[in-house]
C-alpha cells in the first residue's frame, strides 16, 4: 500500500522540504504508522511530528514488556537446563551480557544445550558389571542381528561388520540419542502459537522432536502428518492448543536438558506448566466432540502416567473413549476418502491400543471389547496411511525411515491379544477368572501367528529402533507371563497339569526369559538406557524379578550353582537396575519402580547392586523413600501392577501404591 501511495504521490510531483516538519497531526490525517505515517508518504515530506503522550507511553511500555520476556525467558531456561550449561550463561550474566543477547545465544544453539548429555556416537556402550555375553545367551536369534552385527565387529577390533553394509548404515551404528528426525514442517514451524506456556520456538521445537522420535511410535494418538500440517498452517481441525500442550507435557520427559523433569509436583517444572494449562483447556473443551480433544485425553492420561498418578489420569482416556463412541469411531464409516474420516480411523486404533495396554499392564477388564471396524491396511500398499517417520545423522548423508507403519501395525495386532487375555482374567467382580490350560494355548497359538508374520523389518534380524527392540520385549514378556501364571495357579488348578504340560510350560519361560535379556542387552549396548522409554521400564523390572527369583533360589543353596551363573545372574540384575536408574531421571514412575525394587533386594544383594549402580545426590534410599511422603506425592496412587505378577493372582497388593507403601514402613 505504501508503494502505491508513494507512485501516486510523484504521479503528482509534489516536491515538499525534506526539513519540513509534518503537519499531518495538525490536519487530523497521521496514522503514526512507523518510520513514516502515511500522510506524510504521500506529501513526500519528513515525519517529524513529536509522540503524543500516550504514544510514548505506549512505546516505553512496550520496549519494557519485551525487555521483561525476555528476563522471565532467561529465568525459565536457567531452571531447567543442566547445570554445568546454568553455570554457563551465569557467568555471561556476571560478564555483562544482557538478556536478549542470551536468549538468543541460547536458540541458536550456540551453547548447543540438547547435546550436553546425549552420548556421542559409540561402537557399543558397556555393560556395568561383567562385559560380556554371557554364554547361555550366544544362541539367541537376536545375537545374530544386524545391530548386533555391527556392535560385535567393533567390539572384536575388525572395524567392520561380516556384511560391509551394515557399517554404513549409521541406524545401526549410533544410540537413538544421536538421531535427528528429518522433518521440514518442524524446522520453520512458530510452535509457540499454539500455547502460552513458552515463547522459545528453539525450545518447543526440540521437544517435538524428542517426542516423535522417543514417544511417538509408541503413543501415536494422532497422525502426524495431518497434525503437522495443521500446525504450520495454524489451521485447527487436526491440531489445538489444548492438543500441544497435551503433547508438550508428555515431551518433557524426553528432553535431557530439563534436569527437573521428574518434579512434576514442582510449579516452575515445564512438565507441571504444560499439563497444567492442558488440563485448564481440557476443562473448556471436553463438552465439545472434537478429534483433537480425544487425542488430548489420551495424552494427559499418559502423562499423568509418567507421573504415577494413573488412577486420576484414566479418567481422562474413558472420557475420550465416550467421545469417540458419539463420534462413531469404532462403526465403519460413510466414507474413507476424507482427511478426517482417516484421522478418525488412525485415531480410533490408537485409542483401542492404548485400551489393551491399560487393561493388561493394571490389571483391569477391558473398556472396550470391539476393534475398529476400518481395518488397518497394508503398509506396503498403503503407507502414506501411517506417515512415516525418517531419520538422519551427523556427517552421514543418507535418512533412514524407522518402518512407523509397520511398527504401529504390528503393535495394534499384539494388543488385541492382550485385550483377550484381559477379557478372560480380569473381572469387575471380586472374583478372579481362571484361565485354563487349553485357553493358554489358544493365546500362545495367536502370538505365534504374529510373530511368525512380522514383516522383514521387524524381524529380529532387521530391528535397530528402540520401538522394534520394545515390541519384542513385550512379545516375551507376554510369553512368560502367559505360562508362569499356568505353573503358579494358587486355586490346585497348576496340580492338575501332565508333567508334559509343566515341562513344556517350563521350557517357555526359559527361552522367552533368554530372549528378553538378550534383547535388553543389545538394547543397552547399542543405544544405552538414557533416553525416555516407559515401556522399558515394565520389562527392565519383569526381568529384574525374574532374576531375583533365581537368585533367591541360589542363596538358599549356593552349593547347588556354579559360580558362573551365580555371576551370571547377578550380572542381569545389575544391568537392569542400572537401567531403572536412568530412567528414574527421566520419569517418576520409574523412581518409584526403582524404590520398590530395591526393597525387594537381600543385604548382600543390595550391596553388590550398590557398588556397580550410582546413586543420586540424596544422602540414602530411605531419604528418597520419605520424600515420596512429602506434599509432592501424597498420596502414592499408581495402580501399576509389579511386572511378572501372575495373571490369576489378586493385584491389589502387588500394585505399586501399595508396594510404595510397605518399603516407606521399613
Amino acid at each position: 500500500m505504501h508503494v502505491r501511495l508513494a507512485e501516486f504521490a510523484n504521479q503528482k510531483q509534489v516536491h515538499l522540504s525534506l526539513n519540513r516538519r509534518c503537519s499531518s497531526s495538525d490536519l487530523g490525517q497521521c496514522d503514526n504508522v512507523k518510520p513514516k505515517c502515511t500522510a506524510c508518504v504521500v506529501r513526500d515530506s519528513e515525519c517529524r511530528h513529536s509522540e503524543t503522550e500516550s504514544r510514548q507511553f505506549k512505546r516505553k511500555y512496550q520496549q519494557l514488556k519485551e525487555k521483561r520476556t525476555a528476563q522471565e525467558e532467561l529465568f525459565d531456561m536457567l531452571q531447567n537446563m543442566p547445570e554445568k550449561d546454568a553455570a554457563n550463561v551465569f557467568n555471561r550474566i556476571r560478564a555483562g551480557a544482557n538478556a536478549e543477547a542470551i536468549v538468543q545465544h541460547v536458540q541458536e544453539g550456540s551453547l548447543v544445550m540438547e547435546l550436553s548429555n546425549v552420548p556421542k556416537a559409540s561402537p557399543r556402550f558397556h555393560f556395568p558389571y561383567v562385559d560380556s555375553i554371557p554364554p547361555r545367551l550366544r544362541e539367541s536369534v537376536y545375537f545374530q542381528s544386524r545391530i548386533y552385527e555391527a556392535i560385535d565387529a567393533y567390539s572384536q577390533g575388525t572395524g567392520s561388520p561380516k556384511d560391509p553394509s551394515v557399517s554404513r548404515q549409521s541406524n545401526y551404528a549410533n544410540p537413538i540419542l544421536a538421531a535427528k528426525i528429518i522433518e521440514s514442517s518442524l524446522d520453520v514451524a512458530r510452535i509457540s502459537h499454539w500455547t502460552n506456556v513458552c515463547s522459545n520456538d528453539h525450545l518447543l521445537r526440540n521437544l517435538l522432536y524428542g517426542y516423535l522420535i522417543h514417544q511417538y511410535p509408541k503413543h501415536h494418538f494422532f497422525h502426524k502428518g495431518y497434525f503437522l500440517e495443521d500446525m504450520v498452517s495454524k489451521s485447527s481441525e487436526f491440531c489445538s492448543p489444548l492438543l500441544m500442550n497435551a503433547i508438550l507435557a508428555k515431551a518433557c520427559a524426553s528432553s535431557q536438558i530439563f534436569a527437573n523433569r521428574t518434579r512434576f509436583w514442582d510449579p516452575d517444572s515445564l512438565a507441571y506448566r504444560f499439563l497444567a494449562e492442558a488440563k485448564r483447556l481440557w476443562e473448556l473443551e471436553d463438552k465439545e466432540l472434537r478429534l483433537t480433544t480425544i487425542q488430548a485425553g489420551c495424552l494427559i492420561n499418559a502423562t499423568m502416567n509418567d507421573f504415577g498418578h494413573d488412577k486420576p489420569g484414566f479418567a481422562y482416556s474413558l472420557k475420550a473413549l465416550s467421545m469417540a463412541q458419539k463420534m462413531g469411531f469404532f462403526v465403519a464409516p460413510r466414507t474413507a476418502d476424507t482427511k478426517f474420516e482417516h484421522a478418525k480411523a488412525f485415531t480410533a486404533w490408537a485409542l483401542a491400543s492404548w485400551l489393551s495396554l491399560q487393561g493388561y499392564y493394571y490389571f483391569k477388564p477391558p473398556c472396550l471389547l470391539d476393534i475398529p471396524a476400518s481395518a488397518l491396511p497394508d503398509v506396503d500398499e498403503n503407507p502414506d496411511w501411517y506417515s512415516e517417520i525418517t531419520l538422519g545423522y551427523d556427517s552421514d548423508e543418507h535418512t533412514f525411515p524407522i518402518g512407523f507403519g509397520h511398527g504401529m501395525k504390528a503393535l495394534c495386532e499384539l494388543r488385541v491379544i492382550q485385550n483377550e487375555i484381559a477379557t478372560m482374567c480380569f473381572s469387575r467382580s471380586a472374583t478372579t477368572k481362571k484361565m485354563p490350560w487349553g485357553a493358554a494355548l489358544h493365546i500362545q497359538a495367536k502370538m505365534g501367528a504374529w510373530y511368525e508374520a512380522l514383516p522383514d523389518a521387524l524381524q529380529p534380524w532387521s530391528v535397530f529402533h528402540p520401538s522394534h527392540l520394545i515390541l519384542h520385549c513385550e512379545y516375551h514378556s507376554m510369553l512368560m507371563t502367559l505360562f508362569s501364571t499356568q505353573l503358579s495357579a494358587t486355586d490346585g488348578s497348576s496340580d492338575s497339569l501332565t508333567a508334559y504340560q509343566r515341562n513344556s510350560a517350563q521350557a517357555i519361560i526359559t527361552q522367552s526369559t533368554i530372549e528378553l535379556e538378550s534383547i535388553l542387552r543389545i538394547y543397552y549396548l547399542r543405544h544405552s538406557f538414557e533416553a525416555y522409554d516407559a515401556m522399558l521400564v515394565i520389562f527392565l523390572a519383569h526381568l529384574a524379578n525374574t532374576t531375583l527369583a533365581s537368585i533367591e533360589q541360589l542363596e538358599q543353596d549356593p552349593s547347588s550353582v556354579p559360580t558362573e551363573t551365580s555371576e551370571t545372574l547377578l550380572s542381569a540384575l545389575i544391568l537392569c537396575f542400572k537401567g531403572l536408574h536412568d530412567q528414574s531421571k527421566n520419569a517418576y514412575i520409574a523412581s518409584l519402580m526403582l524404590a520398590v525394587m530395591k526393597d525387594r533386594l537381600s543385604v548382600d544383594v543390595r550391596k553388590a547392586v550398590a557398588r556397580h549402580v550410582p546413586h543420586d545426590d540424596q544422602d540414602s534410599e530411605s531419604e528418597w523413600l520419605e520424600e515420596l511422603s512429602t506434599e509432592q506425592s501424597k498420596p502414592i496412587i499408581s495402580e501399576l501392577v509389579l511386572p511378572g505378577t501372575n495373571l490369576h493372582e489378586d493385584p491389589q497388593m502387588w500394585r505399586l501404591a501399595n508396594l510404595a507403601d510397605e518399603a516407606r514402613r521399613h
